[in-house]
C-alpha cells in the first residue's frame, strides 16, 4: 500500500474516531483526547493516531476530571479545559466553579502576555530603527487565538521574534561594517571610547543610537545602553597595590596596571586626596577629596564644606554631579547627596538616623556590608573608584558611579517615597517617561528594557502602580530577581501572584474607602472589556445585581465620583455623555474576572456592618458627637427605639453641630473641666468591642489619676485615636494598648496598635496625618485627628501645652502606629 493512502486511510479512521469519541463517557479523563476533540482542524496525520494511542495507554482507566482539567490549566489548552467543564458531570460544584474562574483568569493572563510580548518587539524595533511591524489584526487575532490555548500562540510570537531578530542581525552588520571602514579610514587613534560605546549600542540592538554616534550627530537622550560601564575587577587585585601604583610613580609596576591608569587628571586628583585620608583626619583632607571627586563626576568647581561628626571618626561633606546629566537629573532634582568620608581608623558605617536620605559613604576602612538589605548608606569603595577613574568619557561616569551606589539605596532614592512623588520624577513626555523608567530600573534593579516594558504593560505606566512594582522588585527571592520572572518569554508578570496581590491592594488602598471600592469593582466589573467604559447607573445596576444594601446602592454614584477624584476613573472621549473609563491596564484587565465576585464579597461585609449598626454597634460611633448638644438626645433616642427616619434626622443634626463648632471658644461650655480617664476609658471599651470584635483592647490606667479636660471632650479624643487605629487594621485580629501615665503636671496616654503602621504616603513626615483634609478613610472622614489637635491645643495650660504626637513604638509586638497625647492634670 502506498504512504499516501495509508495516511488518508489513518486520517479517515481518525475523523470517525472523533466523532465516536464525542460520545464516550470516559473522554474527560485523558486530555489528550479532548484535545483531539476540541481541534479546529481536520488534517490529522499517522503521528496523531501513534500520540493519541500512547497516551490513552499509558493512563489505563483515566485520571479524575479534576486532574485532567488541572493539566489542561497548566498546559494553556484552555478550549479543551472548558469542554471538560462544560460537559462533564463527575465534578462537584465548588470545584468546577474554581476552576471556571481559573480558566478565566489564565484566559486574560495569556492575552496580556500576548500584549506584552508584542509591544517587547515593537520597542525593539523602534530601537532598532528597522522596518517591521506586527499589523494590529494580527495582535487582535493573536489575543483572540490566546484565549483558546497558549502553545500555538507562543510559537507564533517566537516565531515574529525570530523574523525581527534576522531585521535586525543585518542591519547590525551593515552597522558594523560601516564601523570597520571609519575605524580604518581614522587610523588607531580613532579606536577610543566612542567605538567601543558604538559597538556596546548596536550589541544591544539600539542601532538608531549607534547610528547617530558613528554618523557624529546628536544621539538623542541618553539611554542606559548608550553608557559604558566600568571595567570587571579581578578578585586576586588588591585595591591597596594598585593604589599605591597611582600614587608612587617611581615603584615598579606589572604590565596589567597600565590599564588601569586614570583617565585625565581628575581621576588622579581622586586617587591622590583618597590616599591623603588614609594618614589625615582633618575637615581640609576630607574637603579636598569631596572637592575632587565631585569635579570628576562633572560638577563645576565651587567650595566644599566638611564638618566633623562629634564622637564619630566620620566627617559630613556633600558630593555634587551625581545627577548632572540631564538624563539623571529627574532622579534627584537638587543634585547634591551627603557624602560622609571616614578617616584611618573609621571602621564599618556612620549611626543611621530614622528617615534618613541617601548618602554615600567613602573611607580607607570602609566596605560595603555584605547582606542585601538595602539602606540610606551607600558605600563606594577603594576598589570601586579605581575602576571609575579609568573612564574616559565624563558623561559615563556619574551613571557608573550610580550604577554602583544606587543598588544598595532602597529604589525609592530614585523614585521618591509615593506614588505622587514618581509622577514628579517621570514628567508628563510619555518617551521622556519610558527612559526614565529604563534609567531607574538599570540603576537600581540592573534590568533591561524587556523587564521595563514588562511594568508598562502591566501599570500602563500609572505611577503609584509602578512604584509598587520597582519595590516589590527590589527585595532578592529564592528563586532569583522578581525581574527575571517578568520576562515575556518566560509569561511575564501574569503569573507572579504576589505581585497581583500587592497591585490589588494598592488599587482598594487608593479607593480610600469600602463604599469607594465597592464602586470600583462594580465599575470594572461592568465596564466594557475592549474598551473600558462604563457609566454611573452601569456601577450601580452591578452593585444592585450583587444584592447591594439599600444604602450602599443608592451612595455607589457618590463612590464613582470619589474614584474620579482619585484617577481610578476617567472621562471617556467625549466626556459631555457622561461616560467614565476604567483606564485598561495589564493589571486591571487581569483583575476584571473576580470583579464581581470581590464586589459579592465586600458587599456582604458592608451589608453585615450596616445591619451592627443598626443594632447597637453604632452606640461606638457617636462618641465622635460626644461635643454637641445633639449627642444626648441622640444617644438617649438610641436606647428608646426611636425609629429610623427619626434617629437619621438626630444623626443630620449632629453632623451639622460638629461642622460648625468652634473648638477653640468651647472651652467654657461644659460645668466640669475635670475628667477620670480610667472611667471614659471603661465605657467606650464595651462599645468598641462590639464594633471591632475582632481587635482587642489592653488598657492601663490608674484609677483616681483626673485631667484637666471636660468628659465629652476627652471621650471624643479617645474616640477618634482608639477608632483609627482599629479601622488601619481592616478588621484583621490585633491589639491596642492604651497606657496612661502621671508625668506631673502632664499626664500622657500612649496608644499603640500591631496594625500596619502609618501609611507610605505620609513619608518622613508623620505629622502630616493630623492635617485637616488628610484622610486615607474615605471622603468626609479626613478630620478626626485633626479636632483631636485642636481639642487639646484649646485646652493647654500655663505649664503644659496639651498637643498630640507620632512616637516611635517601644513595644516589640505592638509595632503598627504609636501616638502620645499630653494632656494638663488636674489637681483642684
Amino acid at each position: 500500500m502506498r504512504a499516501s493512502s495509508h495516511e488518508s486511510q489513518v486520517r479517515s479512521h481518525l475523523g470517525i474516531a472523533r466523532e465516536l469519541l464525542r460520545t464516550w463517557p470516559g473522554r474527560f479523563r485523558y486530555p489528550e483526547v479532548l484535545g483531539l476533540l476540541v481541534r479546529q482542524r481536520d488534517d490529522y496525520a499517522p503521528e496523531d493516531a501513534v500520540a493519541l494511542g500512547r497516551a490513552v495507554l499509558a493512563h489505563l482507566g483515566g485520571r479524575p476530571a479534576r486532574v485532567v482539567c488541572e493539566e489542561l490549566l497548566e498546559r494553556g489548552e484552555f478550549d479543551s479545559a472548558e469542554y471538560l467543564l462544560a460537559g462533564c458531570e463527575g465534578l462537584r460544584a465548588h470545584e468546577a466553579e474554581r476552576l471556571t474562574r481559573q480558566l478565566e483568569g489564565l484566559r486574560v493572563k495569556a492575552t496580556e502576555f500576548v500584549r506584552q510580548r508584542v509591544a517587547t518587539l515593537r520597542r525593539r524595533a523602534a530601537a532598532a530603527g528597522v522596518t517591521w511591524e506586527v499589523d494590529a489584526t494580527e495582535t487582535d487575532l493573536l489575543v483572540e487565538q490566546a484565549r483558546s490555548g497558549r502553545p500555538l500562540v507562543v510559537a507564533r510570537l517566537d516565531e515574529l521574534a525570530g523574523e525581527l531578530e534576522r531585521v535586525i542581525a543585518e542591519a547590525a552588520r551593515e552597522l558594523e561594517d560601516r564601523l570597520l571602514r571609519t575605524e580604518a579610514d581614522a587610523g588607531p587613534r580613532r579606536a577610543d571610547g566612542a567605538v567601543r560605546r558604538i559597538r556596546t549600542l548596536i550589541e544591544a540592538g539600539e542601532l538608531v543610537a549607534a547610528a547617530a554616534l558613528l554618523n557624529r550627530e546628536p544621539p538623542g537622550a541618553a539611554i542606559p545602553e548608550g553608557t559604558t560601564g566600568p571595567p570587571a575587577w579581578k578578585e586576586e587585585w588588591d585595591p591597596r597595590t594598585f593604589l599605591e601604583y597611582h600614587l608612587n610613580s617611581g615603584r615598579r609596576r606589572p604590565p596589567e596596571f597600565f590599564e588601569w591608569r586614570a583617565a585625565d587628571p581628575s581621576g588622579q586628583q581622586v586617587l591622590e586626596t583618597y590616599g591623603r585620608l588614609d594618614h589625615d583626619r582633618s575637615t581640609e583632607a576630607v574637603e579636598g577629596f569631596a572637592r575632587a571627586l565631585s569635579r570628576f563626576l562633572g560638577a563645576s568647581a565651587g567650595p566644599v564644606v566638611a564638618t566633623p561628626i562629634e564622637n564619630s571618626p566620620f566627617h559630613l561633606a556633600f558630593l555634587d554631579g551625581l545627577f548632572a546629566d540631564p538624563a539623571l537629573t529627574r532622579l534627584h532634582p537638587t543634585g547634591r547627596v551627603d557624602l560622609y568620608v571616614g578617616g584611618p581608623d573609621a571602621v564599618g558605617l556612620p549611626e543611621e538616623r530614622e528617615e534618613q536620605a541617601p548618602y554615600v559613604v567613602v573611607g580607607p576602612g570602609v566596605e560595603a556590608p555584605g547582606y542585601t538589605d538595602r539602606r540610606a548608606a551607600a558605600v563606594l569603595s577603594l576598589r570601586d573608584l579605581l575602576r571609575l577613574v579609568v573612564l574616559d568619557h565624563e558623561q559615563d561616569r556619574a551613571a557608573a558611579a550610580l550604577g554602583i551606589l544606587a543598588p544598595q539605596w532602597p529604589v525609592t532614592a530614585l523614585t521618591g517615597n509615593s506614588g505622587t512623588d514618581l509622577a514628579r520624577v517621570l514628567g508628563d513626555d510619555p518617551d521622556g517617561a519610558w527612559r526614565t523608567l529604563r534609567w531607574i530600573s538599570h540603576l537600581s534593579l540592573r534590568c533591561g528594557p524587556t523587564a521595563v516594558q514588562a511594568m508598562e504593560n502591566c501599570t500602563g505606566m500609572d505611577p503609584h502602580l509602578l512604584l509598587v512594582m520597582l519595590r516589590y522588585a527590589e527585595n532578592p527571592m529564592a528563586s532569583g530577581s522578581p525581574v527575571e520572572r517578568w520576562a515575556a518569554a518566560e509569561g511575564g508578570w501574569q503569573r507572579d501572584e504576589a505581585l497581583t496581590h500587592a497591585l490589588r491592594e494598592e488599587l482598594t488602598a487608593r479607593c480610600a474607602g469600602p463604599v469607594a471600592e465597592a464602586a470600583w469593582w462594580a465599575a470594572l466589573a461592568a465596564s466594557d472589556a475592549a474598551t473600558g467604559h462604563v457609566s454611573r447607573e452601569d456601577a450601580a445596576d452591578m452593585a444592585e445585581a450583587c444584592a447591594a444594601p439599600p444604602r450602599v446602592r443608592a451612595e455607589i454614584p457618590g463612590g464613582v465620583d470619589a474614584l474620579v477624584r482619585h484617577g481610578l476613573l476617567v472621562w471617556a472621549a467625549p466626556a459631555a455623555d457622561g461616560t467614565l473609563r476604567v483606564p485598561l491596564n495589564g493589571i486591571t484587565r487581569t483583575l476584571r474576572p473576580e470583579a464581581e465576585q470581590q464586589l459579592t464579597a465586600l458587599l456582604e461585609r458592608l451589608a453585615h456592618v450596616q445591619e451592627e449598626e443598626r443594632d447597637s454597634s453604632s452606640a461606638w460611633h457617636l462618641n465622635r458627637f460626644a461635643t454637641v448638644p445633639a449627642y444626648a438626645r441622640w444617644r438617649a433616642a438610641g436606647e428608646e427605639g426611636v425609629d429610623p427616619p427619626g434617629r437619621a434626622e438626630l444623626a443630620a443634626e449632629a453632623e451639622r453641630q460638629l461642622r460648625e463648632q468652634d473648638i477653640e471658644e468651647s472651652g467654657g461650655a461644659w460645668e466640669r473641666p475635670d475628667t477620670e480617664p480610667a472611667a471614659v476609658l471603661e465605657s467606650l471599651a464595651a462599645e468598641f468591642a462590639h464594633t471591632h470584635p475582632k481587635t482587642r483592647l489592653d488598657l492601663r490606667c490608674p484609677p483616681g489619676l483626673r485631667v484637666g479636660m471636660p468628659e465629652p471632650v476627652l471621650r471624643a479624643v479617645l474616640y477618634e485615636v482608639m477608632d483609627n487605629a482599629a479601622e488601619a487594621m481592616a478588621g484583621r485580629d490585633g491589639v491596642i494598648q492604651v497606657l496612661v501615665k502621671l508625668d506631673s503636671p502632664e499626664v500622657l496616654v500612649e496608644v499603640r496598635d500591631s496594625g500596619p503602621g502609618l501609611p507610605e504616603k505620609v513619608g518622613g513626615r508623620p505629622g502630616r496625618v493630623f492635617g485637616r483634609t488628610w484622610t486615607t478613610r474615605g471622603d468626609g472622614r479626613g478630620e478626626g485627628l485633626h479636632r483631636v489637635v485642636r481639642f487639646l491645643r484649646a485646652h493647654a495650660t500655663e505649664s503644659v501645652y496639651a498637643d498630640i504626637e507620632v512616637i516611635e513604638s517601644d513595644n516589640p509586638a505592638l509595632t503598627g502606629a504609636a501616638f502620645r497625647l499630653v494632656l494638663p492634670e488636674h489637681t483642684g
